[in-house]
């Protein structure tokens, strides 16, 4: 029983790991016999997979169409960002008198490497780097359960949020970062949690814009 679940793991996080990277388009069909014959088992472990996948937002099950991948929509990049601002803005103000000064100077030096990634062209590349900079107050706030929340909110979403790649939007951002910075080391939680609803909420505004700039 326990190799069977860890071969549904094993399925789940290498198709999960596709749809971040942008492999498997959004829409595009998942053939339950290629999946099973390609790691040599039979459907149940893929199927298995997928509704693990569905239940984390990154496949739709349709009737007589199987597993298909969540298509990307202006409503859903909106409840996203809706949802991301009210809880990191909240982890933000709980974090304020809790992170430290060591953190503070982390995220500062990640902001710089997000600055250099982009004056590189190395859009993937900043992904990481911009998630590890709000993880940092998100750990900090001192709720495990809030933290694991906007985790598994941020994952659900992380394909999308590679499109932003609009200078303008990463430029902004970058600025917002700073300011985000010097309000923590203030210990400004108004002006900490005022300046994180903000860089989320115009983080879903450029990431509709950039995606209808491709339709």
């Amino acid at each position: 029983m326990g190799g069977h679940q860890t071969l549904r793991e094993r399925i789940s996080d290498a198709l999960r790991e596709s749809i971040i990277k942008g492999e498997l388009a959004p829409g595009e069909r998942l053939q339950e016999v290629e999946i099973a014959a390609a790691y040599q088992t039979s459907r149940t472990p893929v199927r298995e997979a997928f509704r693990q996948l569905e239940s984390e937002g990154f496949l739709v099950i349709r009737p007589r169409r199987g597993a298909v991948v969540t298509p990307i929509t202006v409503k859903d990049i909106r409840e996203f960002y809706e949802v991301k601002s009210v809880l990191e803005s909240f982890a933000a103000e709980k974090a304020v008198d809790k992170i430290t000064d060591e953190q503070i100077d982390r995220m500062e030096e990640l902001n710089r490497e997000l600055k250099r990634r982009h004056q590189n062209g190395d859009i993937t590349g900043m992904v990481p780097v911009h998630n590890e900079f709000h993880e940092i107050f998100v750990n900090a706030c001192g709720n495990e359960r809030l933290a694991q929340l906007i985790r598994n909110l941020v994952n659900q979403f992380q394909r999308y949020r590679i499109a932003l790649s609009h200078t303008e939007a990463i430029d902004e951002s970058i600025r917002v970062h700073e300011q985000i910075v010097d309000a923590f080391r203030m210990r400004d939680s108004r002006k900490v949690t005022e300046l994180v609803g903000m860089n989320s909420s115009q983080g879903g505004e450029n990431l509709i814009n950039s995606i209808s700039c491709l339709n």
